[in-house]
Formats: C-alpha cells, structure tokens, sequence
C-alpha cells in the first residue's frame, strides 16, 4: 500500500469520476485507475462499483468504510515526512465562526500575541460546517463553533456560554419607554418583528424566536454574522438579539446599547473542536494554547465557564 493509491482513491472518493481525479492529481486517468487496482488487490476487496451503465464512481460499502482509515494513513505518512524535516515550529491554524473571532475571542488572541511573541497564529472566519471540515482535514488545528456535527475523527467540547441580549440604539423606544427601563428587562410583547434584524444563532434560538415571532411574518432584513448587525440598525425602532460578547463590542459605539429580555433565548454554548489525531508537532502549542484559553474564559465576565448543567433543557 502507498501513499500514491490512498491519494488516488481519496481524489475519486472527494470528485467522484477517475477523470477528475486525474486532473487533481495531474496524472492521466489509466495510472490512477492502476493506482486503484493494485490498492483494491492489496485489500481484497472493492473500493469501486463498476457496474455497466453507471456513470461516475460510486463508492462500494467497504469502499465508504474505508474513507476514514485512508484519510489517517495518509495524514500518519505525512506527519512521518513531517519528523524528518526542521525542527518543531510555534505555529497554530484557528477557524472560528464570525462572533468569536471578531467579538468574543479577539481580546484572548491579541493576549496570546503579547504574551507569546514567538507563537504565530493564522486565524480563519468560517460558517460552522466548513470549520468542522477544515478541522477534519487539519487546516485548522482547532475551531470554534455553537454547533455540533457528528464527525466520527472529531472531538467537541464545550467550553463557555453566552446570555443572549436586546440590542437597539440608545434612543430607541424598545429600551426607553413603556417597561424597558435601563434597569427592568425588556418584553418581547414591544419588538415588532418587522423592524428586525434577524441573525438565526442556531436551531434552539429559531425555536424560541418563533414561539414570539410568527414565522409567516417577514423581519426587516436577515443577516448572518454578527458584525453586519450594526449596518442596519440605523432607525430608533430597528432592534436585534445578540450574545454578550457581540453586544458588549457593538456597545463601544455608544450610538447603542443592549438590553436584558424578559423571556430570553437560552444562553449560546461554544464548542471547541480538534481532530482526534492531531498533527504531532502542533500538540505541544495546541495543549498550551487550550490552557490559556481557560484561564481567559475564567476571567472574563462577559461570558461564563462551561459547566454540565448548562446543557439540561
């Protein structure tokens, strides 16, 4: 078994036609169809159904089983070309989603930055499905993310949450008038959802939004990261909901301000995800990198510790 037949099979497994695959891999089609042929002799098995009038490549069920064991022994070999080349570096891939890297999470990587000027740091925006991808094929060493996908070479944990607040501008009539004094939360009965900008945090803030909201009705706009927000809440009767951390940054314009509901979403629960077989050279930073972001989220008042209750509905 060589490197050469796990990456020819991964192509026609990721591409799904041998011709795309030889395109990818720059080689002509009959070597990597060889390349197939011998991998599936050294098997035993089928990765490739072949039946007449089939067009493209379908995977057999010993085939769909085999992804991931071709994945890690493609990414075994390269960590062994890895060892045999410079010294370990300080280097480290983060993907997160927009409201931890531009929000929550901002102050914590300039604090690494300072703390650690030997540590570099290469920080991607995702949506959430995309940084589980990108942490299963390790472009990123670590993600953030408030959802999970069931990644079977993944590992999630939870590791802080958000309360989720009102925020509109300081003279709104939402935070003014009526019960929403500075001090007294905010009912949902005042918000007219037409005057709305609407960014759906996850599958249980859609729920509790349309348990106030009727879904039949439109919001003003729908946006989806969280630093688009202050775009559009350009009127006194324009209002959103947001996690602290986001709320807390928009809150340094003092053109707004957040809000406490009297009925608010459940609080959002962040996920850091690594892959399952991490890149030997990055463990060391990794491990030190998760040890000082606990220290962080434990100082921060703005978001709290992950803790087992928080998960009970």
């Amino acid at each position: 078994m060589t490197y050469e037949q796990i990456e020819a099979f991964l192509a026609i497994a990721e591409l799904g036609t041998l011709s795309a695959a030889s395109e990818e891999l720059f080689v002509s089609q009959s070597t990597v169809s060889n390349r197939l042929q011998q991998l599936e002799k050294e098997l035993g098995e089928a990765l490739i159904s072949r039946a007449k009038g089939v067009r493209g490549a379908t995977l057999t069920a010993f085939g769909q089983e085999f992804i991931p064991v071709a994945r890690q022994w493609a990414f075994l070999w390269k960590e062994t070309q890895n060892i045999k080349k410079a010294a370990p570096n300080r280097q480290l891939a983060i993907a997160g989603v927009d409201a931890v890297n531009n929000c929550t999470l901002l102050p914590f990587y300039q604090l690494c930055l300072h703390r650690h000027p030997d540590l570099k740091l290469s920080i991607f925006t995702h949506h959430s499905n995309e940084i589980h991808r990108l942490v299963q094929i390790h472009v990123a060493d670590i993600g953030f993310v408030f959802s999970e996908i069931g990644y079977p070479d993944l590992v999630s944990k939870p590791v802080y949450r958000e309360l989720m607040y009102l925020i509109c501008r300081s003279d709104s009539p939402y935070a003014l008038s009526g019960n929403a004094s500075p001090v007294e939360p905010v009912s949902c009965d005042i918000l007219a959802k037409s005057n709305e900008v609407y960014l759906n945090w996850g599958p249980d803030f859609a729920i509790w939004h349309d348990r106030h909201w009727s879904p039949a009705e439109d919001p003003l706009i729908t946006v989806n990261t969280g630093s688009m927000l202050q775009h559009y809440l350009t009127t006194p009767d324009h209002w959103a909901i947001a996690p602290a951390s986001v709320a807390d940054s928009l809150c340094l314009n003092p053109v707004f301000t957040k809000r406490k509901l009297n009925d608010p979403p459940s609080p959002r629960i962040c996920y850091a995800i690594t892959n399952r077989y991490p890149s030997a050279e990055r463990t060391g930073v990794l491990r030190d990198f998760q040890e000082e972001l606990a220290l962080f989220i434990e100082k921060e008042s703005s978001i709290c510790t992950f803790e087992e209750w928080m998960l009970e509905r």
